[in-house]
């Protein structure tokens, strides 16, 4: 049986931000941050799980910078086309 990762949890972070908008994807992060506190000693379990909370929470942030410079363009006139893939960087 193959033991999980960080990055397993960061994987499950962005399958779950691909069909979350972001009000839910905060919210989800926020809940998984607190629940985090149960996984006090070190383990598999534990480093899933702070791969996902530190994913959804990049991710979140992205979302939010990204929504935020969409809100400036459109103040300007300006209109913006952002589409998001969460993949491999090249």
């Amino acid at each position: 049986m193959r033991k999980l990762t960080f990055e397993d949890g960061y994987e499950a972070a962005k399958l779950i931000a691909r069909g979350v908008d972001l009000p839910k994807l905060q919210r989800i992060y926020e809940v998984l941050k607190k629940a985090l506190e149960c996984f006090k000693e070190e383990g598999d379990e534990r480093e899933f799980m702070l791969g996902f909370v530190e994913g959804l929470g990049e991710i979140s942030k992205l979302r939010e910078d990204i929504a935020r410079i969409v809100n400036v363009a459109k103040s300007m006139g300006i209109t913006v086309e952002i589409n998001i893939k969460y993949g491999e960087e090249v």
